[in-house]
């Protein structure tokens, strides 16, 4: 079998799609040896040292969109494979091969004002034809599969649920040495809450600033730290709400931070607090549990389902209830330590390697039922 793939995720600054995708397909030849799998991309690009992965030529580097509508409708008859998935929300109108597609979640259509216009000028009109055409809709959690079998009114035989994991290199930094050399290279506090995420408005920050300014009275020694790419539309509002709660010099934005540096970072953490308001799966919260820092997190959309009893939940509309629950695991190190132990237990039950056999799974079905 024959697989093509859209690789343009992985030509930018890895998140949470672009981990999605280099995850699995470092994972599927191990998974299915004997298939071949070929990587479309917009730009020239090597297979980045992911084994068992071809590049297939055929760029167009001035737009994607251009590409992915135009441009790979005509690749792909050249490629000869036998299905393609599209891994980021989108696909092109024409498509010669089976295709699936990932549709991370519904925040599109459920919270537009929190997505630049761009993006929904491109995906709003498109993602609901690229859904109902593909044989198979892949998303992460049984939340966004609801919400996208209702929104674009799918069939539910073809909406498939494969979570996501966090990868082996999150496990926690116990050697001193390293973790003083972390903590003066990022200028870290001795005890901070650490958020890491894009930051963009549904990750509900100027909240969870508010909310960590409440713990202040109890826990002057106490930071907040944000890692993250920039986002948009926050334009210097994470400065003002900082200001306005009195946080001069205890809130550190460190902006994007490599990949190797992350697990230090959240073992450094006295907890992580991931109070987004809308998510398709959260990433972040297994990374977190994986490198054992205690979890507070949304009581909304996939968040319990995905760290289960491993993480406190808040109500992310509220101030109050998050400051409360900050407070709460700030005060008692036997609660900390309690959810470490959950969220330890709760990692492992997920794994990239399991990720690549259900899709895997998933192809075959849809070869299965080709006419």
């Amino acid at each position: 079998m024959r697989i093509g793939f859209d690789g343009t995720p992985l030509q930018y600054t890895r998140s949470g799609v672009g981990i999605y995708v280099e995850q699995l397909l470092r994972c599927l030849p191990l998974a299915r040896p004997e298939w071949e799998y070929l990587l479309y991309t917009n730009k020239p690009f090597t297979s980045n040292g992911i084994p068992g992965i071809r590049p297939f030529a055929g760029y167009f580097p001035r737009s994607r969109w251009v590409w992915m509508q135009f441009k790979l409708p005509q690749i792909i008859p050249q490629s000869d494979v036998d299905l393609c998935h599209f891994m980021n929300n989108s696909a092109p109108t024409r498509c010669a091969a089976p295709y699936a597609i990932t549709i991370h979640d519904a925040s599109l259509f459920l919270f537009s004002q929190y997505h630049p216009w761009s993006r929904l000028a491109a995906l709003r009109l498109l993602l609901p034809q690229a859904a109902r055409r593909a044989q198979a809709v892949i998303t992460v959690s049984q939340a966004s599969r609801q919400e996208l079998i209702k929104i674009l009114r799918l069939s539910p035989e073809k909406v498939h649920v494969i979570h996501s994991a966090a990868s082996q290199d999150f496990q926690p930094l116990r050697d001193q040495e390293q973790r003083d050399r972390l903590q003066q290279k990022y200028h870290l506090p001795p005890k901070f809450v650490l958020y890491v995420g894009a930051i963009e408005p549904r990750k509900n920050l100027l909240r969870l600033i508010a909310a960590f300014g409440r713990t202040q009275a109890d826990h002057p020694d106490c930071h907040l730290v944000l890692v993250g790419p920039d986002g948009w539309m926050m334009n210097g509002a994470l400065t003002k709400e900082t200001i306005a709660a009195n946080l001069a010099g205890k809130v550190h934005y460190l902006g994007f931070v490599p990949q190797a540096d992350l697990p230090g970072i959240y073992s450094l953490a006295t907890l992580f607090a991931f109070p987004s308001l809308h998510e398709g799966f959260g990433l972040p919260l297994l990374e977190a549990m994986a490198c054992g820092t205690p979890v507070l997190t949304s009581n909304c959309s996939a968040m319990p389902e995905v760290s289960g009893a491993a993480a406190h939940l808040v109500d992310p509309n509220s101030v109050e209830s998050m400051a409360d629950g900050l407070n709460g695991l700030l005060n008692s190190a036997a609660q900390r330590e309690w959810y470490i132990e959950q969220g330890f237990a709760r990692a492992r039950q997920f794994s990239w390697e399991q990720t690549a056999r259900e899709t895997a799974a998933v192809y075959e079905q849809v070869l299965a039922a080709k006419p």
